[in-house]
């Protein structure tokens, strides 16, 4: 839940004053505030100095920390470990480019350039290397005085001899410095001292635990340094003052702070141009929800805290994009055994880890409900069908269609003469027209397919609605959208001929309710225009625009419905190719396309799942661009 907050006015002695903040950050409840506009981003050079060499130990083989730090010196660890890396970075990229001239001198062996002198010298003449690419003189014969050695690399090399210095067309000359034994040395003493020094720092890898806490506490004392130079100075340096902002549900706390100072305090008024920050205070799966609205951008102060309606919502999408209960089983067996092998993850990693579980159990109950584990269908005659809400549905339609005497039923009758005895709806679904697999239901294929597609358009509409709901008090316009897209959805299917769950599961009348939409369609239009145009004067006429984003919106749901389509017949067509090979390569060909599968699978929901909070959903219902409530505080190791 979002904490409203109070802007406080402290001021006391200055004799006072390291020991109010130093209370202050023990306390950890006051967000002071910067009366500069600007503000210092960087950390000083000790604490980027620790954060490099923290990088350079996460890279290296984990160790048994030390746990003695009464006798180390946090200087000049992190001085070698810097020095040590920096040197390492040296000597690998001295080993590449030694490899690369490695490269260049060996297609022409290991000649001394003292005996290349003495033949230059006596001879009177020049030799040359040159490079060129291939066959550059296929068919054509090659000058005087230029000799092919060999073709390397996709290149042909050639050594050149003449009275002097040549070039040739198309060709690059080479020119060495040291020859192949002397780079091979370089080489050899470069990887030698390379090995050294990873051996030496792999050693410095038992100071990582030392030096987060070496780094949490630079930054406590920065962060304590940084907010003492907000302050303002009166009477001749005598006296300090600062503002900030407290969580209302924490001002008792504030006498924990400035008892035994000489320090006053007050609550003063809020300025219009005041920038509140947001104070978002959520446990449980509240914290799972904030996680995830931090991930898009901070809500206004004005804002209601979406953490839980982001949170569901999310694992819904996620669900319906997987659409598989095995697949789910599988994540969910992940996060046990990541429980079980770091009983220990404390804060984001335990927090990641639970919402990791709740998506999971999540796929598995939609999963269920749609009948689905690993691409395959459940047998039709299977107990778990009794709790498919994909069946139940689908027998709800065929009852509907039958009873209707609905085209579609006059159209299978025709293709299935068989049919039209047939007055019982489960009989209906279950109807198989007798193919080899013995598993084509042709029907209740296409019933839920057509119901798949329903739903993804539906929970789209009720996750608008919500949305315009949160905020209608405040944007009056809404409850015309809201009344907009409940006609809508009455309209459409009447104009396609095409039942909705409001009428073979609420049961509305097909005709009727599109008649009802249709007027409330055009009432929800003409409402949110003139609310608009109440709340917001003349610039309320464009509200009529909204009509277009609204419907957009809309149909944006259907990537559920697409994706979930997606990876359904994805895994289905791997059970079905792995059936027919042999056991052993059925076997991995399963479980390499169900992995792949699975990973595309998961990079849907989390992208789409995602993307329908933070673009659709917000539309209506998020302000944004808030700034964090961050107070002066002391950062404790996790």
């Amino acid at each position: 839940m979002r904490e409203d907050l109070g802007k406080f006015l402290f001021v006391g002695l200055e004799k006072d004053k390291q020991q109010f903040f130093k209370s202050a950050q023990e306390q950890g409840i006051i967000h002071f505030i910067n009366p500069s506009l600007t503000s210092n981003k960087d950390l000083p050079q000790d604490v980027q100095q620790v954060v490099s060499a923290i990088k350079v130990l996460r890279g290296l083989p984990p160790q048994e920390q030390e746990e003695n730090y009464s006798m180390l010196d946090a200087a000049s660890i992190v001085r070698d470990i810097l020095h040590l890396h920096e040197r390492n970075e040296q000597l690998q990229e001295d080993i590449r480019v030694l490899t690369i001239e490695i490269s260049r001198i060996d297609v022409y062996g290991n000649f001394s350039f003292e005996d290349i002198a003495y033949i230059e010298k006596e001879g009177q003449c020049k030799i040359q290397f040159f490079v060129s690419r291939p066959n550059l003189y296929d068919g054509e014969e090659i000058p005087d005085g230029l000799i092919f050695i060999v073709n390397e690399h996709e290149l042909d090399y050639y050594m050149a001899v003449n009275d002097d210095s040549v070039a040739y067309e198309k060709m690059i000359e080479l020119k060495f410095d040291n020859s192949l034994s002397q780079l091979k040395q370089k080489f050899a003493m470069a990887e030698k001292e390379h090995h050294q020094i990873d051996h030496e720092l792999k050693g410095y890898a038992k100071y990582n635990e030392y030096l987060h806490h070496i780094l949490i506490d630079r930054l406590n004392h920065y962060h304590l340094f940084n907010t003492q130079t907000y302050v303002q100075e009166v009477v001749d340096g005598s006296l300090f003052a600062i503002e900030g902002w407290v969580p209302q549900n924490r001002e008792s706390l504030i006498g924990n702070i400035v008892d035994k100072l000489d320090v006053y305090w007050e609550e003063v008024a809020i300025e219009p141009d005041d920038v509140v920050p947001t104070c978002l205070e959520n446990e449980g799966q509240g914290r799972l929800g904030e996680d995830l609205v931090n991930i898009y951008d901070t809500p206004s102060s004005t804002d209601k805290d979406p953490s839980r309606w982001v949170l569901y919502a999310f694992t819904l999408f996620f669900a319906f994009i997987i659409g598989d209960a095995g697949y789910g089983l599988v994540f969910l067996l992940l996060a046990l055994f990541l429980r079980y092998k770091y009983p220990n993850v404390k804060k984001v990693g335990k927090r990641v880890l639970n919402l990791f579980t709740l998506l999971s159990v999540g796929c598995i109950v939609w999963g269920t409900l749609m009948t689905s584990f690993f691409g395959m269908q459940i047998d039709l005659h299977n107990p778990l069908r009794k709790v498919s809400l994909l069946q139940w549905l689908a027998v709800k339609k065929a009852e509907y269609l039958l009873t209707t005497n609905d085209e579609s039923v006059q159209d299978w009758v025709k293709k299935y003469p068989e049919l039209s005895i047939v007055k019982d709806p489960h009989q209906f679904v279950s109807f198989n027209p007798g193919t080899k697999s013995g598993k084509d239901y042709v029907i209740l294929d296409r019933l839920t397919d057509n119901i798949m597609f329903e739903l993804a358009l539906f929970v789209g509409v009720v996750h608008l609605i919500l949305s315009l709901a949160r905020y209608s008090l405040r944007n009056w316009n809404n409850i015309g959208w809201i009344i907009f897209l409940i006609g809508a959805y009455l309209y459409f299917p009447f104009y396609l001929k095409v039942p909705s769950f409001l009428n073979f599961v609420g049961g509305i009348d097909l005709a009727q309710g599109g008649a009802v939409g249709f007027q409330m369609m055009f009432i929800g239009i003409g409402l949110a225009w003139v609310l608009s145009i109440i709340k917001h004067g003349w610039i309320g006429l464009f509200e009529v625009v909204t009509l277009i984003q609204v419907f957009a919106d809309t149909l944006s749901y259907l990537r559920l419905y697409a994706l979930g389509l997606a990876g359904a017949i994805v895994a289905n067509t791997i059970n079905e190719i792995a059936s027919g090979l042999p056991l052993l390569l059925g076997i991995l060909l399963i479980l390499c396309s169900h992995f792949v599968n699975v990973v595309l699978s998961v990079m849907s929901g989390i992208i789409h799942g995602l993307r329908l909070n933070f673009l659709e959903w917000y539309h209506y219902s998020f302000e944004g661009g808030g700034k964090q409530f961050q107070p002066l505080r002391l950062l404790k190791k996790d």
